[in-house]
């Protein structure tokens, strides 16, 4: 595992920005990155910690046009933009312009590149909270649903993702106070921590509640087959489709419909299916008792299951049993 100077030196690498740790206790994890001064003034402050969250203040102002590089990690960021311009360029298939105050959320895959333009005269007064895809579900107590599987069997997605919508006020006002906080030294460190968690808690619940962003064509998908997930190993007793439409941040109606668009049948029909489906397999496997089997597949009582299962495959357990 890297440590976080490191994190730090592969994040700016390749960079025009210099690195400079800063001194002293209360400091500890926090860097500068200073653009070439003969293109820009100001500086780029960030708080960084390997395993964490990590928050970046970003107060630049161009003398002339230049840009800057940065090459990915697999790093999820979340992107606050509070005032003036600067042009963002995720690969080659996301070219994004910064003009008014936005809430910018970004997937960088490993080894892509990332550039940032700033034409003659632009300044930016901005914030950004990177993380791991994976940590997502410690912090939040589940993953968002509401993002794309951001690794796959090797641990990377080559596919960029980026998703920008108007700032809301509320996470406007918690991105200033962390720009005119008055903390105490020993106390900075906890209170960079707590707000960067802070904003990322606020810009989720933003994309929850935000119907362009829940109503992408990739994501209906995504619920769909998080609904199958969440079915099959629990087919004694299934979450209901309510519970599972606020996990997911959608009614339960649409949610159903999605289902039934993409399973043929409704919710309460699917659920039967993969009852009746795992009931066979276990009536065919093994010398397992009936009242058993309709246990495993969520019945009560035996002579319920026999009945559906009659419906479903046209015969008895027991004749399944003997195929």
């Amino acid at each position: 595992m890297i440590n976080t100077d490191e994190f730090v030196r592969r994040l700016n690498d390749g960079s025009s920005f210099r690195i400079e740790r800063a001194d002293g206790s209360d400091a500890i994890g926090t860097y500068r990155l200073l653009p070439p001064v003969e293109h820009a003034l100001g500086q780029v402050v960030g708080y960084f910690d390997y395993e964490k969250p990590c928050l970046t203040i970003r107060k630049l102002q161009a003398k002339d046009e230049f840009h800057d590089d940065e090459l990915g990690l697999g790093r999820m960021v979340f992107l606050f933009h509070l005032s003036g311009s600067r042009r963002i360029e995720l690969g080659t298939a996301h070219h994004h312009e910064l003009t008014t105050p936005t809430l910018a959320v970004f997937y960088q895959p490993p080894g892509l590149s990332k550039r940032s333009i700033w034409n003659r005269g632009a300044n930016e007064l901005s914030l950004s909270v990177g993380v791991w895809p994976d940590r997502l579900t410690s912090l939040f107590g589940f993953y968002p649903i509401c993002f794309p599987n951001f690794s796959n069997l090797d641990g990377n997605k080559a596919e960029a993702f980026w998703y920008s919508r108007p700032l809301p006020y509320a996470l406007m006002s918690a991105a200033e106070q962390l720009l005119t906080h008055n903390i105490h030294p020993s106390l900075s460190k906890s209170h960079i921590s707590i707000k960067s968690q802070e904003l990322l808690c606020l810009s989720l619940s933003t994309l929850l509640s935000d119907g362009d962003f829940l109503s992408r064509s990739d994501l209906a998908l995504n619920r769909v087959e998080y609904v199958k997930t969440m079915v099959d190993p629990n087919l004694n007793n299934p979450p209901s489709l309510a519970e599972l439409a606020t996990i997911l941040g959608v009614s339960t109606q649409d949610l159903s419909d999605e289902l039934r668009k993409e399973t043929g049948v409704s919710y309460a029909q699917y659920i039967t299916e993969r009852r009746m489906k795992r009931a066979r397999l276990l009536l065919e496997g093994g010398d397992i008792s009936l009242k058993r089997v309709a246990y495993e597949v969520g019945y009560a009582h035996t002579s319920n299951f026999c009945t559906a299962f009659k419906r479903q495959f046209a015969t008895t357990p027991k004749g399944a049993r003997g195929l």
